[in-house]
């Protein structure tokens, strides 16, 4: 979570299985984009990472980033 202006911002990052070129991943980001915004009603940003490059859980998971200023931690 993020704050812009008086708003706050949500980016989730999705790993992708394998590599795919960059018109096939921007198609797969605004697919999964959509799929938020139908099933949770919440407009996102889609970070797409690389396959191995989002950290496996060793024991609780942190799956929040809370990085707005004042938050609680």
């Amino acid at each position: 979570l993020t704050r812009e202006g008086p708003m706050d911002a949500v980016t989730i990052e999705v790993e992708l299985a394998t590599q795919h070129d960059a018109p096939r991943a921007a198609k797969m980001a605004a697919d999964v984009r959509q799929h938020v915004k139908t099933m949770v009603g919440v407009t996102c940003d889609v970070a797409l990472k690389a396959p191995g490059e989002i950290p496996r859980s060793q024991g609780k998971a942190v799956r929040v980033k809370d990085l707005r200023q004042g938050s609680k931690p």
